[in-house]
């Protein structure tokens, strides 16, 4: 008979299963060893709260709220005599600990504000050491871990405007595809067009697909775009229509050359508005609007199609000789282009309307800079709901009731640590992020330096996880501007890849916002070349090769080359 036999080595959990002999059954003895890691729950909610935004927040608390009724919103008091204001504070600079938890030792009053690494809210919450008893008396008693942390309830009537502002709207809006959809249930043929569609041996319904095929291959900004040839032979479809349009959609076959009712399918897509939907490139999306708009200049019209390279080049002079016009006429008709929509697909398109909420904010407070958290009315009102009090003092109430109060009082104190730990864990990468960038916050955006997420992360002494989950999404409030705190971390150009460099390494904000200046003081008539510019920021000592110029002209900023940019009027 064999030994059982178990030994726990670190962290390997060496796991010795018993069976019978191989006599038995045909069963054999084995061995298996695993590394495990298991989060609790306390942590896996503490990561999904760090990792929302202020909007998505304030979201989370009603859900929470709705399902634990141990959490209310209360309105007791009223908002002005909660809120801390500066000529409330002391002489020395030091902030009241209104938004700290009880059991946080490690903060210290009197530094809270200063840009130390004093911060290390969530220390306790990551390495499990926070997982004494609750005090359920003095949490009911108190409301909760923050006195300035009430809650009101969110079926009561507000009369504060800032409640219903810091309310998340979701967008329930359909897509660019939904849209044009929808048009086409409204489309319906002329007698004659569904007949020479029948003679194709192409019924509506099958019609109508082949549009909706059209509406499902259109990009964001509303263009068609098909598949390489690659992909094609993989997706290669049952009907040959659809196969043709692949064909024609990659530019192998002409619209000319397809059969009628692949023509007119992109035609009813084309006629659907807004006008330029469908188009297969930029030119045949202008061409669209302009047949459709009353009184559009015929000239514009043959500019578009007997002379559209030469318009993308600017080269007017060439244009009116080609036409037989004179150049004040094409200048003329070119005006008139502004009254085209590059993009017609955003007009349907259900891109959201961002809404930016800071959650934290850097300010000038008695001579030095202090990193602040914002929360939000509902945020900042949480609390336990004191009504349940009754039922764990009462001695009479079943062994049930109690457990399930105490069940829910336990996940409200949780949710409510939590929150407290978001806001200590961000303020910790925010003061971190303040050390490192002192001359962004005290000279302008141009001094932004070069910094990754390791650099955070090393300094804090967190997982860079925790720092990509506390910058994800959320901003900072400064002197200039509400920033994205991802803004702060940008890679660098070494300045030693060039002759007479000075060895050190710049920002690529830095040259971003330099190659921005340059060219928005440049000659309109006269643009500056990508050359142009590398030997300008050469002059003001920041060495960047044409190559990185164009780059970044063309990936970050979209700006057009000098060619496009020149101005003649």
């Amino acid at each position: 008979m064999l030994d059982p036999v178990a030994t726990l080595q670190d962290d390997l959990l060496l796991i010795t299963f018993y069976y019978l002999s191989p006599m038995d059954f045909g069963l054999q003895l084995g061995t298996s060893q695993r590394l495990e890691q298991t989060l609790s729950p306390q942590l896996r909610q503490f990561v999904t709260i760090l990792q929302k935004n202020s909007l998505e927040l304030d979201t989370a608390i009603k859900e929470e709220l709705e399902s634990n009724p141990l959490l209310e919103l209360d309105d007791s008091a009223p908002m002005d005599e909660r809120e801390v204001h500066d000529d409330e504070l002391p002489d020395s600079g030091a902030e009241l600990k209104d938004d700290r938890p009880d059991d946080y030792d490690d903060y210290d009053s009197a530094d809270y504000s200063s840009l130390e690494d004093s911060a290390v809210g969530d220390s306790q919450l990551l390495d499990g050491s926070d997982s004494g008893d609750i005090n359920y008396e003095q949490y009911l008693k108190d409301g909760s871990m923050n006195e300035d942390a009430p809650f009101k309830d969110l079926n009561a009537p507000s009369n504060d405007a800032d409640d219903e502002w810091d309310r998340p709207i979701k967008d329930y809006g359909k897509s660019l595809q939904d849209k044009l959809r929808d048009q086409l249930l409204l489309w319906s043929g002329t007698k004659e067009q569904l007949e020479q569609l029948s003679k194709e041996g192409c019924s509506e319904k099958r019609f109508r697909q082949l549009v909706e095929y059209l509406i499902d291959s259109l990009d964001e900004n509303g263009f068609l775009q098909g598949v390489s040839s690659e992909v094609s032979l993989i997706r290669e479809s049952q009907d040959p229509l659809v196969n043709e349009i692949e064909t024609m959609l990659r530019g192998e076959k002409s619209l000319e050359e397809c059969s009628l009712p692949v023509r007119e399918a992109l035609h009813v897509l084309q006629g659907f508005t807004p006008r330029g939907i469908g188009a297969r490139d930029q030119r045949e999306c202008f061409m669209i609007q302009a047949y459709a708009i009353p009184n559009f200049p015929p000239l514009g019209i043959r500019i578009l199609e007997n002379c559209y390279e030469d318009l993308l080049s600017l080269r007017y002079a060439k244009i009116a000789k080609a036409l037989g016009v004179s150049t004040e006429e094409v200048q003329q008709a070119v005006a008139s282009f502004a009254r085209l929509n590059p993009h017609p697909g955003f007009q349907l398109s259900n891109a959201r309307i961002q809404t930016v909420a800071a959650d934290l904010k850097v300010v000038e407070k008695h001579g030095r800079m202090e990193v602040e958290s914002v929360r939000s009315s509902m945020q900042k009102r949480l609390r336990v709901n004191q009504t349940y009090k009754a039922i764990l003092d009462d001695k009479g109430a079943s062994k049930s009731d109690k457990e399930y109060v105490r069940t829910h009082l336990f996940k409200a104190v949780e949710f409510i640590k939590a929150l407290d730990n978001r806001y200590s864990t961000m303020e910790l990468v925010m003061r971190a992020i303040f050390k490192r960038q002192k001359d962004f916050f005290t000279k302008g955006p141009a001094f932004l330096k070069p910094m990754v997420q390791q650099d955070i992360a090393d300094d804090i002494k967190r997982d860079v996880s925790t720092v990509n989950r506390s910058i994800n999404g959320k901003y900072v409030d400064t002197p200039y501007g509400v920033y994205e705190l991802k803004r702060f971390f940008t890679s660098g150009v070494k300045q030693d890849s060039l002759p007479g460099a000075s060895g050190e390494e710049l920002s690529s904000a830095t040259i971003l916002d330099a190659i921005k200046k340059l060219v928005d003081a440049e000659d309109k008539k006269k643009p500056l070349s990508d050359q142009a510019i590398s030997d300008k920021l050469a002059e003001q000592g920041i060495q960047v090769a044409r190559r990185t110029v164009a780059k970044y002209r063309e990936k970050e900023l979209r700006i057009l080359p000098a060619s496009q940019r020149k101005r003649l009027i």
